[in-house]
């Protein structure tokens, strides 16, 4: 029995053998068949080997190698390192006129709340002679006064103080009193401008939150009406409005409003208020016109 078991396991264990040779074989005749077509368009010319040639190789020597295959000694460090050019200086005219620019061309360039034009000698005359250091206060904090009025900033609270005061030299550049005008006011203007001053705070301090708001956005239609918005203070204007109920106001103020009688973007342009600063400026603007 033992002989027989051992004929049958080397039976098996050869066909078994035999049929992994053939299973081989025939892989390998497959394989010749598929990769014949790929065989058949590679280009073996001395050319085709040019052009996949790496197109340099690392330098590992000292020598200084350049395109057209000459070299040279090493060159030192201090060859190697060109200077770098020093930073050129921005002309001082460039700050004060990119935040004109930016900022304070919404009311300068067209005159709008009674500021000044850009270039207008006579409407900047009597400003240039309060001083240039009351020119640079109200342009940081705000002025209520002589017909017009200015946020602090121009509106924009992100400016620095030295941003806002190049943008004053900027404009007075520009009615050729950069350098003319005086750092002290003349004693009648300071006394005019304190009065004035004090008129603003009194202001603000009855308008509260509201007034900050209209000073810093509102005022640039609601000043001189533009686009139909009703002008402050102006009860024939504001009658049939304040008719439609205070609520009726908030809802157009915050989300914008189109019509017959004008326009309005949603909270005056200025997606960074809040609805109660919304609801703040509304009330002040009424409350001036009941």
């Amino acid at each position: 029995m033992s002989n027989h078991d051992d004929a049958i396991f080397v039976r098996n264990f050869s066909l078994v053998l035999v049929g992994l040779v053939i299973v081989g074989i025939l892989a390998f005749v497959l394989a010749k068949i598929v990769s014949r077509g790929y065989e058949e368009t590679v280009d073996t010319s001395p050319g085709a080997a040019a052009r996949v040639a790496p197109m340099g190789q690392v330098n590992t020597g000292g020598e200084t190698v350049d395109l057209a295959g000459t070299s040279s000694a090493p060159a030192s460090h201090a060859d190697e390192a060109p200077a770098e050019p020093a930073a050129a200086a921005p002309a001082s005219g460039d700050v004060g006129k990119s935040t004109y620019d930016k900022v304070c061309f919404a009311c300068h360039a067209q005159g709008i709340a009674g500021a000044p034009k850009q270039g207008d000698m006579a409407a900047w005359e009597a400003r240039i002679a309060k001083g240039k250091d009351t020119l640079y206060q109200n342009a940081i904090n705000g002025f209520t006064g002589d017909g017009g009025l200015m946020p602090a900033k121009g509106g924009n609270p992100m400016l620095s103080d030295d941003e806002v005061k190049a943008a004053v030299d900027h404009m007075l550049d520009a009615v050729g009193a950069g350098g003319s005008a005086s750092t002290e006011p003349a004693p009648a203007a300071a006394s005019a401008e304190a009065a004035s001053e004090a008129s603003a705070t009194a202001m603000a301090d009855a308008g509260g939150r509201g007034k900050e708001v209209y000073d810093a956005a509102c005022f640039v239609c609601h000043t001189p009406g533009a686009a139909g918005a009703p002008k402050y203070g102006d009860k024939a204007a504001w009658a049939p409005r304040i008719e439609k109920g205070t609520e009726a106001l908030y809802h157009s103020s915050i989300n914008g409003f189109m019509g017959d009688a004008g326009m309005m973007p949603p909270k005056g342009g200025r997606p960074d208020f809040s609805d109660d600063d919304v609801k703040a400026a509304v009330d002040y603007m009424v409350e001036a016109a009941r």
